[in-house]
C-alpha cells in the first residue's frame, strides 16, 4: 500500500512515524496523521469537506501563518482520498 507524505484528510505533512494516525490493530496508518485518524476512525466523523477547509486554515493561522498562505495551503483540500 502506498504510504502517503502528507494527511489524506487535513493536508498535513506527514514526516515522521509518530505523525502517523493508526489502525484498529494499532499499526500506523499508511494515508491519515494522528489527529484526524485514530484507532481506525476518523477523529471527526460527520465533518464536511468544506468544514475540514476552515478548520485547517483556521489553524494554519493560529500557528502565525498568514491568511494568504493557509488559502493556498487548504485549496485542493477536496482532492484528498478521503473526500473523493
Amino acid at each position: 500500500m502506498k504510504e502517503y507524505k502528507k494527511c489524506q484528510s487535513c493536508s498535513m505533512p506527514i514526516k515522521k512515524a509518530e505523525d502517523r494516525g493508526t489502525e484498529r490493530n494499532h499499526e500506523r496508518s499508511s494515508m491519515y496523521c494522528k489527529h484526524c485518524y485514530q484507532e481506525g476512525e476518523f477523529t471527526q466523523k460527520n465533518i464536511s469537506v468544506d468544514e475540514m477547509t476552515e478548520f485547517v486554515k483556521g489553524k494554519c493561522i493560529e500557528m502565525g501563518l498568514p491568511k494568504f498562505l493557509a488559502g493556498i495551503f487548504v485549496r485542493n483540500l477536496d482532492k484528498l482520498e478521503r473526500w473523493k
